[in-house]
């Protein structure tokens, strides 16, 4: 019988089990730390699978937590452990080494930076002189994830009484799939857009928006602004903040956000910045 090894089980997890319930950008994910991990230890990649330990792995995991963040590292670790289980349900393997593998704590924590009040009205005028500058627009009235924005269909538009809704399906999470209510401003942004396509949003071009086609847009954001850490993911970051500052039921700004759990929107989320912490503080001189 030939050796398990890592580098033939990973991809056979990836392409098997992990494919037949993973969405695409969570399969994405997967692929890059399998790079990732044959790049920080390409002698696993033929290595027998039932010669690797605990040790060695545990080992691995803490000196790539001196290198990558702990996200990266929990992606490594998921991939290790279905891959283990999988070979050890076809008997490929006799044991799971990494059903335990602990990722360090001093790894580093990914921080999305978010706007502040200041800086969330810079990038307002600079999209307003966008050609595409709605699709910003939009990221700041509703914290869409780029996919959702992406896959927007005039079909998903619809009123519901009095209330303008958006149907998101699709998305990162089951609680991502929701209905989510749209302020007036929000719904003039979507309604003036050209109906060319399914797709509410499109590219100049009029043809579906893509990962490049708002990269690009951030980009041109950037050298607008003088922001050099705006992305897609900070208009999401300060649709939070913004209504955190505003007061927000956290549980209805945990399902506008499509997240499962209150403590993960707040504690990944929402940071007051230091302008409205000191309008805050101020509070106590108007007693």
């Amino acid at each position: 019988m030939e050796k398990p090894t890592l580098e033939v089980w990973t991809h056979k997890w990836l392409h098997i089990r992990a494919q037949s319930k993973c969405k695409p950008r969570t399969l994405e994910n997967y692929l890059d730390a399998i790079q990732r991990l044959f790049r920080c230890i390409p002698e696993w990649k033929e290595k027998d699978m039932n010669a690797i330990t605990n040790l060695e792995i545990q080992a691995a995991f803490n000196d790539m937590g001196k290198k990558y963040a702990q996200s990266t590292l929990n992606h490594m670790r998921v991939v290790l452990r279905g891959t283990y289980t999988m070979a050890l349900q076809n008997q490929a393997v006799s044991s799971n080494p990494a059903s335990n593998i602990s990722i360090p704590r001093y790894a580093a924590k990914k921080q999305i930076r978010d706007l502040s009040s200041r800086e969330q009205k810079l990038v307002e005028q600079a999209a307003a002189e966008d050609p595409l500058g709605d699709i910003i627009l939009f990221f700041l009235r509703t914290g869409l994830r780029a996919g959702e924005l992406m896959a927007l269909k005039w079909e998903d538009y619809f009123e519901i009484g009095s209330i303008s809704t958006i149907r998101i399906r699709n998305s990162k999470t089951k609680a991502g799939d929701r209905i989510l209510p749209l302020t007036q401003e929000a719904r003039e942004i979507l309604l003036r857009q050209k109906r060319v396509s399914e797709f509410i949003f499109t590219s100049t071009r009029e043809t579906p928006l893509t990962k490049t086609v708002l990269r690009k847009l951030y980009e041109r954001m950037r050298q607008r602004t003088g922001l050099t850490f705006v992305s897609n993911h900070t208009y999401r970051h300060a649709f939070a903040t913004r209504m955190v500052e505003n007061n927000v039921d956290y549980k209805a700004l945990s399902t506008l956000m499509g997240h499962t759990d209150v403590a993960f929107t707040l504690n990944r989320y929402p940071r007051p910045h230091l302008d409205f912490l000191s309008q805050q503080m101020n509070l106590i001189s108007k007693r």
